[in-house]
């Protein structure tokens, strides 16, 4: 088991077991929740960076970051080496 940095060893034995006991929808559900934060983030993180720029551009931002350049790439014509992130 690996210890979390910031948690004491048997708070985080609580957390594995908890998260051991869950149903597979549960965890589903959590993990989607994470996901939406962390996008969530990652837009507050580029508006923060460029304010003002256009929806279009803060999703081809957003599209450089979670799929990586050749995607970004492909997908939106959006080089994130040339263009940013």
């Amino acid at each position: 088991m690996t210890q979390l940095r910031d948690t004491h060893p048997v708070v985080e034995s609580l957390l594995i077991d908890g998260y051991r006991k869950m149903p597979p929808a549960v965890k589903f559900q959590l993990a989607m929740e994470m996901s939406q934060s962390l996008i969530q983030l990652a837009k507050t993180g580029i508006m923060a960076r460029y304010p003002g720029i256009s929806t279009a551009e803060t999703g081809k931002r957003l599209g450089a970051i979670l799929w990586g350049r050749e995607l970004s790439i492909t997908v939106n014509q959006w080089d994130p080496e040339k263009e940013g992130y």
